[in-house]
């Protein structure tokens, strides 16, 4: 009898340390197994292929997705795009790879979430290091996660048909196709299927509404701390981004067809390797140079962006029920980065960036006076003022971004807007820890992120009030998936009624330690940019 127990016990043991297989699922390629999470709870198919891309395919559309015969192993979810994370070049080229969490025992068809991940368009991938999924799955909804191409593979734009731009976007939109086509052998319901994003992935989102894509492929879309209306979502100068990336190798040209040929010559480890961020230069610019842009359409081609995005949310109503929202203190992450030479460069220069045009000198120094004197006074940018250049980085990057497209969505669309404002300070804030402003209460950008996710970069042991914000949050996103209400009804954890906002009023849920209602943050710096956007704002 006691054999027979300790048998029993060194099987329970051993079944922790050998994978279990995952019911096997058949979709449009072929059938493939995944495997079960340790706790039991999740079945896990992880990198299965969505897409191909190769040399041939190199900075455009990607390539139909493999079949195969037999069982592919889904169970490896380590692959990421080519990507240079400052400390090695890591990645491969055919990268396209996607990851379907399953709730165990969950009454199917599910709703469905798929994440685009962020990471300024040059770092970052799907897996779990970062995109955990057992706090959602607690919810009863199947989690999507995926690869897309980014840095130069993904956002080079030298507007012909050999390098189009936007590849990265192309990706996305492949993975969303794939979800709609195959979801169901998961018992994921394609027709229920919200798509997410933070920061670069929140601008993903936001430009793939605008460009009118999405229609039929998802039914709700949550944007968090990102737009297609921030001057830091498009590439206004495509050529000149190209020409600078291969200067420091002796090259100088913006011809296309040259840029093209050396570009394409390269490895694709020599691409990653490519810099990826600029010198601050005479407007309060973002340093990114891989970014989306403005297609030119070409006959046999899909373009995604063919207008700047201001112009497409304003012609292309969408029917995408939207949560659009931003941290309480997104600038804490720029400043971090700042120095006292890169402070005192800004003194004197205008204080916007280079989606806005002016017809004359004058007239941009009378608006960066008028953005100097709201956020600086008669103070000039300098250390000991730093807290309010991370306001005007918090304005201008993000929230005024946010709160205009939320205000285009309201008006032109007959789906349901959301606002929210994410003010928790706990201890899964993640970046304002890691960027040593802890002391500082509020939210950094990003800092919402690990109270969705199960993040294999912050293992910490979690109390219990960081407890609740995450089944707060988990629930208040896994009921919009479902419901597209937040709030659908009022429980103990969630007392207060999320309302949605309308033409006349957009209405905020504060989400700190207590919830509230209330109007838009920071009304004076939202009127005088709003102001400034309607005269100057660049759509030609």
């Amino acid at each position: 009898m006691r054999s027979g127990k300790h048998v029993v016990l060194f099987t329970l043991v051993a079944m922790n340390f050998i994978e279990q297989p995952a019911p096997e699922v058949t979709i449009e390629q072929g059938t493939l197994s995944g495997r079960i999470s340790e706790d039991g709870l999740i079945f896990e198919y992880l990198g299965i292929p969505y897409a191909t891309t190769n040399e041939s395919a190199r900075f455009k559309a990607p390539l139909p997705p493999p079949t195969w015969k037999g069982i592919f192993k889904a169970t490896d979810d380590s692959t990421a795009c080519p990507q240079n994370n400052l400390i090695a070049i890591r990645g491969v080229e055919d990268c396209l790879k996607i990851n379907v969490y399953v709730p165990a025992f969950a009454t199917k068809p599910l709703p469905v979430m798929v994440f685009i991940h962020g990471g300024a368009f040059f770092l970052g991938d799907g897996g779990k290091i970062f995109q955990g999924p057992k706090f959602l799955l607690k919810q009863d909804v199947i989690l999507v996660t995926f690869n897309y191409r980014i840095g130069v593979l993904g956002f080079l734009c030298l507007g012909i048909e050999e390098a189009p731009g936007n590849a990265g976007l192309k990706d996305q939109l492949a993975a969303l196709r794939w979800v709609k086509r195959n979801i169901k052998a998961f018992g994921g319901d394609n027709d229920n299927v919200t798509v997410f994003g933070v920061s670069a992935g929140a601008a993903s989102v936001s430009l793939l509404i605008a460009s009118g894509k999405l229609d039929g492929l998802v039914q709700k879309a949550i944007i968090q701390s990102g737009s297609a209306l921030a001057h830091w979502a498009i590439s206004r100068k495509p050529l000149s981004v190209a020409n600078y990336v291969l200067k420091p190798l002796g090259y100088d040209t913006e011809d296309p067809y040259e840029l093209y040929s050396i570009l394409n010559s390269m490895t694709y480890k020599r691409l990653a390797a490519l810099p990826y961020d600029k010198p601050v230069e005479q407007y309060l610019d973002t340093q990114l140079i891989h970014l989306p842009c403005i297609e030119k359409t070409f006959p046999g081609t899909e373009a995604i962006i063919t207008d700047y995005p201001y112009n497409l949310l304003k012609r292309n109503p969408s029917n995408i029920s939207v949560i659009h929202g931003t941290t309480d203190q997104e600038g804490l992450f720029f400043i971090s980065y700042d120095t006292i030479d890169t402070i005192n460069f800004r003194n004197g220069k205008y204080l916007m960036a280079s989606d806005l045009v002016f017809e004359t000198n004058e007239e941009a120094e009378k608006v960066s006076k008028e953005i100097q004197d709201l956020y600086f006074l008669e103070e000039p940018i300098s250390m000991k003022t730093a807290m309010n250049l991370s306001e005007l980085y918090k304005h201008l990057h993000f929230e005024i971004p946010s709160i205009i497209e939320s205000q285009i969505l309201v008006e032109t669309s007959n789906a349901t807007l959301y606002n929210y404002y994410f003010k928790y300070s706990g201890n899964r804030n993640y970046l304002k820890f890691a960027l040593g402003y802890n002391e500082i209460d509020g939210a950094c950008h990003g800092d919402d992120l690990l109270y969705i996710f199960d993040s294999l970069l912050w293992p910490f042991k979690i109390n219990e009030e960081d407890n609740l914000m995450i089944r707060r949050m988990t629930t208040m996103w896994t009921n919009f998936a479902k419901y597209g209400d937040p709030t659908p009804t009022a429980t103990r954890e969630l007392p207060i009624r999320w309302l949605p906002s309308n033409k006349e009023n957009l209405r905020f849920l504060y989400i700190d330690k207590n919830f509230e209602m209330a109007s838009m943050p920071s009304p004076e710096a939202y009127k005088i940019w709003k102001n400034i956007y309607q005269k100057y704002r660049k759509t030609r």
